[in-house]
């Protein structure tokens, strides 16, 4: 193999290597660090703002409004980040749906992870990638961890 295609493809694994390792898995989940600490301290501040005043300033929802923790995760298994995104923001706040941004939208969905215990990460939810986040009530079982 000539020298120029041993370096190209040397280049082409260092830069593709974080999505190389998602392929092999297979997927991406919500418990693979999907948001960032300062995203989600935006979205508490949104979320108090926007969202506390019917589902509680602890997320746990009233007779009206639905718990944002807890029963709030197996609702949404088996979907991809993009429908719980897709629904607060058309949706919510039910005073005045679809008024906010879709970046404070995305602070407010970390900040609802937090608070559901899912680990935080070095990047940003966005909106580029919620398709791609498969929603998973329970931390799902690594392939080392099977064998």
């Amino acid at each position: 193999m000539e020298l120029k295609t041993v370096l190209v493809a040397a280049i082409v694994t260092v830069i593709l290597a974080p999505g190389i390792a998602v392929a092999q898995k297979g997927r991406i989940s919500i418990w693979d660090g999907v948001y960032t600490e300062p995203q989600a301290e935006r979205g508490r501040v949104l979320y108090r703002q926007s969202c506390s005043g019917c589902h509680g300033a602890d997320l746990s929802g009233n007779f009206e409004t639905p718990p944002l923790v807890g029963r709030f995760m197996p609702y949404w298994s088996g979907s991809t980040l993009d429908a719980l995104f897709d629904y607060v923001s058309t949706s919510m706040p039910m005073h005045n749906p679809g008024s906010l941004s879709p970046s404070a939208n995305t602070d407010i969905v970390a900040f609802m992870l937090k608070s559901n215990d899912l680990p935080s990460g070095s990047r940003e939810l966005s909106t580029g990638n919620l398709k791609a986040i498969n929603f998973d009530s329970a931390k799902p079982v690594s392939k080392h961890a099977r064998k």
